[in-house]
């Protein structure tokens, strides 16, 4: 099949992200691999290339149908570029001719910036590390491990993994509809988006968490809540709840190697009205909570969520310049209206242990996003640990308080941000 011979619907994320996208809400993440020497642009471009040969599904372009969006295949290819933008941002993935991902290239850091409506973190990282391989079997000759890619294999890794597990019998989980505690900080201009980063060592955490009898996730969900919570009580103003959205990847669950989106978000929270909390309160109201949740059943209610509301008769009836419109607002209310901020975790990247010496580190940033100016995501590579805000703020009250929060609690973290300051 030829590249322009190929569509394929969204799924049910996709749906939603291509909607919404803005210039501040890009829906844009980042992954990024820093290697130990200087990128060669030229050979990035042949490994990018190489790349799309194995997952040919990435070279399509988004187009506007007149319900829904869809992919539609291209001959064009998309061209590495040096970094010189804030992340995650100026990529209008709608206008003609673009690719709804850029991989851009600065000193020794590859980075693939993806958009929201093609994959998530999961995907986003297949890619990546393909990519990595790539150029470093063409820079440093590294052998590549051939193997012929089935159709049937193609068909699994552009599978809508929210359908395969849809189960229309199941009810759907009850949406949480309150106003929850924004933290009081104003949009800076257009085109800014600050990150800071905190490294932390991966055993030092572990043990930490363990003496805690939780989780990472668990435990770094506390400190996050814990600083929300010391925000809103300095700031004044009438207690609120401190929602947090943090996503799950549902590959850990249920069999899937889409490398589509398949991530349902779950809201834990932690209600200021009901009075104070120390740091065990908030842990021990949370290990309860992640429990009840993270089941195949329960998150089986999420997967029905998702899906119904693309099932709707007035939404499916609704031309997608009107979806344009309209979806932001509902996003808003119904989506990120709805939490404080959001915290997800990635989980333990493993390279390829032929090119694991020619890589440094690895790290990720959150998209952009209105409903919540600060977010945070987080990565685990190589004995280490990295926690990135994205902020379209020049307020950093947030991160302050959560590193302040890490350090009193005896772990040491390095800090890093890309503000000129």
């Amino acid at each position: 099949m030829k590249d322009d011979d190929l569509w394929y619907r969204l799924d049910n994320a996709g749906k939603l992200y291509s909607s919404i996208i803005s210039s501040r809400a890009t829906t844009l993440f980042r992954v990024s691999a820093t290697l130990t020497k200087s990128i060669d642009p030229e050979l990035l471009q042949a490994a990018l290339d190489a790349t799309l040969e194995r997952f040919p599904f990435y070279k399509v372009q988004l187009k506007q149908g007149f319900f829904w969006y869809y992919f539609e295949g291209t001959n064009q290819t998309p061209m590495v570029e040096k970094e010189i933008y804030y992340p995650c941002m100026s990529l209008s993935i709608k206008r003609r001719g673009s690719f709804p991902y850029r991989v851009l290239y600065f000193n020794k850091r590859i980075a693939l910036e993806v958009s929201h409506s093609i994959t998530d973190g999961t995907g986003a990282l297949t890619f990546l590390q393909e990519l990595v391989t790539q150029y470093f079997h063409l820079k440093e000759s590294i052998p590549l491990k051939s193997e012929a890619i089935s159709e049937e294999q193609l068909q699994s890794e552009t599978e809508n993994a929210f359908r395969k597990y849809y189960e229309k019998d199941i009810p759907a989980p009850k949406s949480r509809v309150g106003k929850s505690f924004k933290l009081p900080i104003q949009l800076d201009r257009k085109g800014q988006y600050h990150i800071m980063t905190g490294i932390l060592n991966v055993e030092t955490l572990k043990k930490k968490a363990k003496a805690y009898d939780v989780s990472i996730t668990i435990f770094l969900t506390a400190i996050y809540i814990e600083s929300l919570l010391k925000i809103q009580e300095e700031t004044g103003g009438r207690k609120k709840p401190i929602v947090i959205n943090v996503p799950v990847n549902m590959r850990s669950f249920f069999e899937s190697k889409t490398m589509r989106n398949f991530f349902v978000s779950i809201t834990p929270s932690i209600d200021a009205r009901l009075g104070a909390y120390d740091f065990e309160e908030i842990l021990a109201e949370l290990k309860i909570e992640f429990s009840r949740l993270l089941t195949p059943k329960k998150l089986k209610q999420y997967i029905k969520r998702s899906v119904i509301s693309e099932k709707s008769l007035a939404l499916r009836l609704m031309p997608s310049p009107i979806k344009d419109i309209v979806a932001p607002s509902i996003y808003s209310f119904f989506g990120e209206g709805q939490y404080t901020s959001g915290l997800s975790n990635l989980g333990i990247v493993h390279m390829p242990s032929e090119i694991k010496d020619y890589i440094e580190r690895v790290e990720c940033y959150p998209p952009p996003s209105i409903g919540n100016k600060v977010k945070a995501l987080m990565i685990s590579y190589n004995h280490h640990v990295y926690i990135s805000f994205g902020n379209l703020t020049k307020d950093r009250m947030l991160e302050r308080e959560f590193f302040r929060g890490i350090r009193n609690l005896g772990i040491d973290v390095t800090i890093e941000t890309n503000d000129e300051e």
